[in-house]
């Protein structure tokens, strides 16, 4: 029935996606609007997403509170970490997760001394307190880290670990990082079940936790280096244990890779590893490699106008020696049509003249000039996000009114200064949206300090829906929550699938999470689900999926809102009809009974 009802109000409408961006940065930040974005979650548990920024060139980590009442979103500026804490250290990354299990985030942080640039990691983690502050005792790894690590769930518990190398014997050797509720940890060696040795992790750290087989359970893809070549390790999860499956060889044309980022760029159901390169260290051009259907495949680029010609960002053209920051696609499906697109930052050199821009890049279907692959990425460099400056940029996704579009938010920095920027996309079209978050489930009604289980940005689970297009056929996506952690991956703590134009209820939500050794894979499905909706899944407890907890809080579209205006409109116009007509008749029966009151009557005389 309500697919029926969404065909009819549908059939003759395009997909058209409409867009543009207005700067609310005053409204936003106010005088708080120095930073560069570091992460993203939802720190106080209210269900609005805060950003973590870094300041006093990486010595300063700020919270920015978002607020639940807000209209085009409000921060609240508080300094989590200062100089005190890391007197001979530089903040090189940050990492909010829930690492001892109460459900409250805690904040993992990545230092490296000072004025130097290639230098071994520490690890410290913060305890957060489910308000707006660290607290207690912060927990340091005793080990020394090669590179910043990656954040997983190596044993389905829930509680997130860390996958890194370091140095053994002047070796460099990988390892587990298990983390408990007694806020201590065990280390694990990582082997491959064959006396081969494994590579070295590639530096700097493009490893991820991902569903890359479609079993809803997420498995480690780790990117390593064999003979000065770039290569992609598949290990799946088989019974809960991750184990090596096979290597894949990265492609031959990418002599400069930058960070690989994990989407369905497709809508086939399968994890794509989509990478963006230089073919020589100035980047002077630009590629990006999809790894689907077991090939690598040349997505064309054209990022050239009239007068200027665009490429990726080199790492070197940082101006922090500590931010380290390889060409990146921060991607989501910023024009709901179903299919994710992507925000990077481009440069110009124009005779010695360096300017930097964010572009957003639209995935559009692709004739033949992607060699049999059926999307790329078009960019339309005439329009982009910002003006070209000499700036650097660090641009990410973001909903400032946690209505499920996609926004922009982007630190514009010198080797002095840093400012954020908010800008808010105005959304014409009437596109829907699934907005997805699945929490720990480490607790229901019994948090610790009475704190709700929202919160978490929880590592690892797996969702797939399936819903029907106004033409019959069916749409499917797949997306992990979280894949990547470190070098300012600026990932999103939820899944946003875009429906287009489809304001049917979604026939089927399946999520899955993490399962440790001789458990069952933990897998659920929710049914005709309301679309333009945020989706909360609380997987509680973890393995008995059957008593998984759901919130939905719906928003409801421009279209449902034009049919409830239109529906009043038709009510309210046949009601002024009725009424019109009862008042003619009275008027009638009136004028009647004064004509029969004034006739005279034979009988009477």
């Amino acid at each position: 029935m309500f697919t029926s009802i969404g065909l009819f109000l549908l059939f003759a409408v395009q997909y058209h996606a409409v867009f543009s961006l207005s700067d609310i940065t005053r409204h936003v930040f106010g005088s708080d609007k120095n930073g560069i974005i570091a992460a993203f979650g939802d720190f106080n548990g209210d269900r609005v997403t805060d950003i973590f920024s870094l300041t006093d060139e990486g010595n300063s980590l700020l919270l920015l509170l978002g607020h639940l009442d807000m209209t085009d979103g409000h921060f609240t500026q508080y300094t989590l970490l200062d100089k005190k804490h890391f007197p001979d250290s530089v903040i090189t990354g940050v990492i909010p997760s829930d690492f001892d299990g109460d459900s409250q985030m805690d904040i993992l942080v990545t230092c490296k001394s000072k004025g130097k640039k290639s230098t071994p990691v520490t690890v410290h983690i913060f305890w957060g307190n489910g308000e707006s502050s660290v607290q207690g005792v912060p927990l340091t790894l005793n080990e020394t880290l090669n590179d910043q690590p990656a954040v997983i769930d190596e044993n389905g518990d829930m509680i997130p670990d860390l996958f890194g190398e370091m140095l053994v014997e002047n070796k460099p050797q990988r390892f587990f990082w298990i983390f408990n509720e007694r806020r201590n940890y065990t280390l694990k060696r990582v082997l491959n079940g064959t006396s081969q040795e494994l590579s070295p992790l590639k530096i700097p750290q493009s490893s991820a936790f991902v569903d890359l087989n479609g079993d809803l359970t997420s498995d480690l893809c780790v990117a390593s280096v064999q003979d000065g070549q770039l290569q992609f390790e598949f290990w799946y999860n088989v019974n809960g244990v991750l184990t090596w499956n096979k290597t894949i060889p990265g492609p031959a044309g990418a002599k400069f890779p930058g960070q690989p980022s994990y989407t369905d760029m497709e809508g086939n159901l399968s994890v794509d590893i989509v990478l963006p390169a230089c073919v020589d260290e100035a980047c002077t051009q630009s590629v990006i490699y999809v790894w689907s259907h077991d090939k690598w495949y040349n997505l064309s680029l054209a990022l050239q106008d009239d007068k200027t010609k665009w490429n990726f960002v080199p790492p070197n053209r940082s101006p922090h020696s500590w931010l380290e920051i390889s060409p990146t696609l921060c991607l989501g499906d910023f024009n709901l049509n179903s299919f994710p697109d992507a925000l990077t930052v481009l440069y110009s050199n124009n005779d010695g003249n360096i300017t930097y821009s964010a572009f957003v890049m639209n995935n559009v279907d692709c004739g033949s000039e992607c060699g049999g692959f059926p999307r790329t990425f078009r960019v339309d460099v005439k329009n982009p996000v910002l003006p070209a400056s000499n700036k650097y940029l660090v641009p990410a996704f973001f909903d400032l009114t946690e209505n499920g579009i996609l926004d922009i938010v982007i630190s514009s920095l010198t080797a002095k200064d840093s400012d954020l920027r908010a800008l808010k996309q105005t959304f014409t079209d009437d596109a829907c949206f699934e907005k997805i978050t699945v929490v720990s489930g480490r607790c229901w009604n019994n948090c610790s300090n009475n704190h709700k289980p929202f919160g978490v940005n929880q590592i690892g689970p797996t969702v797939k829906i399936h819903t029907t297009k106004p033409n019959g056929d069916p749409q499917i996506s797949i997306a992990s929550q979280l894949t990547k952690s470190a070098y300012f991956s600026l990932q999103l703590p939820f899944i946003l699938f875009g429906l287009g134009q489809t304001p049917n209820f979604v026939d089927t939500v399946d999520v899955g999470i993490p399962y440790p050794p001789g458990k069952e894979p933990r897998h659920k499905q929710w049914t005709s689900v309301i679309p333009n909706s945020q989706l909360i899944i609380v997987p509680f407890p973890p393995d008995h999926p059957n008593r998984w907890k759901n919130k939905l809080f719906t928003t409801p579209s421009r279209l449902v809102l034009l049919t409830g205006s239109a529906l009043l409109g038709t009510c309210g116009f046949i009601a002024a009809i009725i009424g019109l007509l009862h008042w003619r008749e009275r008027v009638e029966d009136k004028k009647e009974k004064l004509e029969e009151a004034q006739r005279f009557h034979f009988d009477a005389m």
